[in-house]
């Protein structure tokens, strides 16, 4: 009977809990399945946004490549506008301000290289942009602010485009006139990459230093 009592008493005690708790249970179960349909149903829609910003930029490309650059432009414009927040954007970014260049809109091509800038994450597309960035300013003859950009680089924030941006130094270093430091910035930027003939050809081509008086 003492043995029955205890089940008795243990069954009441369950009950007791199931009603004070039943519905904390109840909503947290709930939550849970919520959140569990929730992630699918975002990375469903991650993926779906992912196919459609591909499709848009494969349509762009091809657009681009057969030299249909008003339609190459607007279907950049799309990506960028609708699908912000994906790796696509930052490719249309980047195709878009080649084409503002090829149309020799080099404003145009400035204002998206900095908005590329400004919103991709990836910091390789940082580095593009950047190079390609201080490039539009070289031939804007922004010669002054390009430097103002690279310079304050160390070798460690240029990381493996280390050798690029000191190619790009010592151009603008030869627009602006000054041998000494381009041929310094393309010396540097054969140590952090391969040689190539261009950049033989740009040191050669800069003007001798005067060789110190005799006595």
């Amino acid at each position: 009977m003492e043995a029955y009592l205890t089940e008795e008493e243990r069954l009441e005690a369950l009950q007791r809990w199931w009603k004070e708790n039943r519905q904390s249970l109840i909503l947290g179960v709930l939550l849970g399945v919520a959140v569990i349909i929730g992630w699918n149903m975002w990375q469903g829609n991650v993926r779906t946004q992912q196919e459609q910003a591909s499709n848009l930029y494969q349509q762009m490309l091809k657009a681009a490549e057969t030299k249909q650059t008003e339609p190459a432009i607007k279907l950049g414009e799309r990506v960028v506008a609708t699908y912000p927040s994906t790796t696509y954007a930052d490719y249309a970014r980047l195709l878009l301000a080649k084409l503002k260049v090829d149309s020799n809109d080099l404003a145009g091509a400035k204002t998206i290289l900095e908005e590329t800038l400004a919103k991709t994450k990836d910091e390789n597309f940082k580095h593009i942009a950047r190079l390609r960035l201080g490039q539009v300013m070289l031939a804007s003859g922004e010669i002054g602010p390009a430097l103002g950009m690279l310079e304050p680089l160390t070798s460690e924030q240029m990381g493996k485009f280390a050798g690029l941006y000191e190619e790009l130094k010592g151009d603008l270093y030869a627009a602006a006139n000054r041998p000494d430091e381009a041929r310094k910035a393309y010396e540097t930027a054969k140590q952090f990459g391969e040689p190539s003939p261009l950049l033989e050809l740009k040191l050669n081509d800069l003007p001798t230093a005067p060789k110190p008086a005799g006595p």
